[in-house]
């Protein structure tokens, strides 16, 4: 019986894995069999197999995802871009011709396609209008020049154009428009489609712009700057209440309501100067509700843009412009209700054009004032009686003055003394009154 040697380096030992201490023989260890390929699995794709049309196009996207970021760090925007997708109309050269001219042609519609939708998410500023010239929204062209300025439209260069409010009447032969100097002077809205504002407009200055297009507006005038006609405080001004259109990339439309003339926090101080029922807390109001109008309507178009559905945008813009017009003329529509001075003569019984002539005829010089604003002259009275006559004598209204108020009329510059040849004149044509 030969005798077995041990392993070099175990000598003397078993390895308990080869027999158990029984003597019994090893068992054998179960192979684990690994699952079968169900058929649904997908085999890994050969080195040589083409790629699929996916691979392609997500290789087209990140290719024209860089080319946007070459184009954006060109124009000097090189952080994250402020709108996060973009459509492009694409011209896919498929006939073997060379695609220099197509890939130049995809860089200008790109620049140009991305210029807009960068300047879409910054070019609406409150009480401003973009200025295609300068392709800024906040320049010396975008507010108005002066208090009865109103928006007129853009020049062909897109600079934005202002005209003072009796110039745009007259224009237009607005049949009301010497109703404006009226005592008390009237407020005459007039609408304005966004087609009126732009025709000079040229396209490589803004025309047809996705970024940022005026709708439609409706410029109204002249207001006192208070918005209290019965005691008128400053220079009277007109205001221009537009809707306006902006776009980042292609989906994210936005309508807007902007005012310019007197910004929202003008009007909620004067309204909150007055009381409850006053045309300041109405006329805020007014402009709250066609604000919340164009709101309402910007998410209408959003929604029939995503769903595919066909929406007249530019009648229901014109609906609200026609709305807000008639708003404000029931609001600064001339009033029937007696004013305070108008209740006092009422009550005493004196006839005011009578009171007028002969607190006139009794004035010192001290007491006949010259209204720089609207060229009339004022004569005042006793008992805070304070009238307004043309300057060849004819009585125009009569007013009670609050206390203090010719002293702060005086003091601004709204009512100089009269001069002593003009006064002189002015006394001869109320003499020569038949009253």
């Amino acid at each position: 019986m030969s005798e077995r040697r041990p392993e070099d380096g175990h000598e003397g030992r078993t390895a308990p894995s080869d027999r158990p201490a029984d003597g019994a023989p090893a068992a054998k260890k179960k192979r684990r069999r690994r699952p079968k390929r169900r058929p649904t699995d997908a085999a890994p794709a050969r080195p040589d197999a083409p790629a699929s049309a996916d691979d392609h196009a997500r290789r087209a996207l990140g290719a024209l995802r860089d080319l946007a970021r070459a184009v954006a760090a060109e124009a000097g925007e090189t952080g994250r871009l402020p709108i996060e997708t973009l459509q492009l109309a694409l011209d896919v050269p498929l006939d073997g011709q060379p695609l220099g001219d197509a890939a130049q042609g995809l860089v200008a519609s790109l620049r140009d396609r991305l210029g807009d939708a960068i300047r879409g998410a910054s070019a609406f500023r409150e009480g401003h209008v973009y200025d295609f010239f300068t392709d800024s929204a906040e320049s010396s062209y975008s507010r108005p020049p002066g208090p009865t300025h109103v928006f007129a439209g853009f020049a062909a260069n897109g600079k934005p154009m202002w005209e003072t409010f009796p110039n745009v009447c007259l224009a237009r032969k607005e049949p009301r428009v010497d109703r404006l100097w009226a005592e008390p002077p009237e407020v005459i809205a007039i609408v304005q489609r966004g087609d009126e504002l732009s025709t000079e407009l040229l396209p490589e200055f803004g025309r047809g712009s996705l970024a940022y297009a005026v709708l439609g507006q409706v410029a109204l005038g002249l207001l006192p700057r208070n918005l209290d006609p019965q005691r008128p405080d400053g220079d009277r001004v007109a205001l221009t209440l537009q809707i306006v259109e902006t776009t980042q990339g292609t989906e994210r439309h936005r309508l807007r309501f902007n005012a310019l003339g007197l910004m929202p926090i003008d009007i909620a101080f004067a309204a909150a100067d007055a009381d409850a029922r006053s045309p300041a807390e109405a006329f805020r109001q007014i402009l709250r509700a066609a604000r919340q109008r164009v709101d309402a309507l910007g998410k209408r178009v959003a929604q029939a843009g995503r769903r595919g559905e066909k929406l007249d945008r530019d009648e229901l813009v014109r609906q609200i412009l026609s709305r807000l017009r008639a708003d404000v003329n029931r609001v600064w529509k001339v009033r029937s209700y007696r004013t305070q001075h108008a209740a006092s003569r009422h009550q005493s019984g004196e006839r005011p054009t009578g009171v007028a002539l002969a607190d006139a005829r009794s004035a010192g010089d001290g007491r006949l004032l010259r209204d720089t604003h609207r060229e009339t002259i004022i004569v005042l009275g006793p008992k805070s009686r304070a009238h307004v006559f043309t300057a060849a004598g004819r009585h125009v209204t009569s007013l009670q003055l609050a206390p203090g108020e010719a002293e702060r009329k005086t003091d601004k510059g709204r009512w100089r003394p009269l001069d002593r040849a003009i006064a002189d004149d002015f006394r001869r044509a109320v003499d020569s009154s038949g009253e």
